[in-house]
C-alpha cells in the first residue's frame, strides 16, 4: 500500500524534500506500471490488473503536490520559482501518462503472438525502468551536484536511443504477422509499444530540461 502523509508532516518539509518525495512516489508508480506489463507478458492477468489499478487509484502524490504549491510561493530559492514549478509539473506529467497507460491497457485481455515479441518488450521495459530510476536520481542531484545531474541525463538519453531501435523492430514484427492475426490484438500491442515509448520520450525530454537547468545555473558556481 502507498503511505499516506499527515498534512503537518508535509508542511515541515523543504521545497527540495517535497520535490524528492514527489519524484520518489512517481518513480514507484512507474515501477508498479512496468511490473504490471511484465505480469502481462507472463500471462498473469490477475496480478496485471492489480498493478494497473494501483497506478490508477493512488492519490498520495496529490497531498505532496498541494504542500509543494502552498510552500513555493513563500520560499526564497536558488532556482527561480518558475523553474521549480515547471520541474514539479514535469514530474506530475509522468503520473498522468502512467494513469493513461494503465487505463488503456485494462480495456482488453491480450495474448502475445510469440516469445520473441515478449522478449523484445521485456528489453524496452528494462530500459524504461533504468531511465525512470536514473531520472529520480538526477532530480535529487539538481540541488547539490549539477554536473552529476547532467551526466546522469546523458545516460538516460543513450538508453532511450537503444529503446527506439527495439521499438521499430517490434512494430515491424507486428506488421508482418499473418493476415488472419486478430486486429484488436494488433491494435492493442501497437498502442502498448507506442505508450511505453511515449513515457520514455517524456523521461528523455525531462532529462534534457534538467540539463538545461544545469547549464543555466552552473553560471553561478
Amino acid at each position: 500500500m502507498v503511505p499516506e502523509y499527515e498534512e503537518k508532516e508535509l508542511k515541515k518539509k523543504s521545497i527540495d524534500e517535497l520535490t524528492h518525495l514527489f519524484m520518489d512516489r512517481i518513480n514507484k508508480q512507474n515501477l508498479v506500471l512496468i511490473e504490471g506489463i511484465e505480469y502481462l507478458i507472463e500471462e498473469n492477468h490477475e496480478q496485471f490488473k492489480i498493478n494497473m489499478n494501483q497506478v490508477i487509484k493512488t492519490t498520495t502524490e496529490v497531498q505532496i503536490k498541494k504542500a509543494f504549491e502552498a510552500k513555493i510561493f513563500k520560499s526564497k530559492l536558488m532556482f527561480s520559482k518558475a523553474d521549480r514549478l515547471k520541474l514539479f509539473h514535469k514530474i506530475n506529467d509522468i503520473k498522468n501518462i502512467g494513469e493513461f497507460m494503465a487505463n488503456r491497457m485494462l480495456v482488453y485481455r491480450v495474448l502475445f503472438p510469440d516469445n520473441e515479441f515478449k522478449l523484445q518488450v521485456s528489453r524496452i521495459l528494462k530500459s524504461l525502468k533504468l531511465n525512470s530510476t536514473d531520472l529520480s536520481t538526477a532530480v535529487k542531484f539538481i540541488g547539490t551536484d549539477l554536473n552529476k545531474a547532467h551526466d546522469i541525463c546523458e545516460i538516460i538519453k543513450e538508453e532511450r536511443r537503444k529503446m527506439r531501435k527495439i521499438e521499430f523492430q517490434l512494430i515491424h514484427r507486428l506488421y508482418h504477422y499473418d493476415m488472419d492475426y486478430l486486429s484488436r490484438t494488433f491494435l492493442y500491442l501497437k498502442d502498448m509499444v507506442e505508450d511505453i515509448m511515449m513515457l520514455a520520450d517524456h523521461i528523455k525530454n525531462f532529462s534534457e530540461y534538467i540539463q538545461f537547468l544545469t547549464i543555466k545555473y552552473l553560471i553561478f558556481d
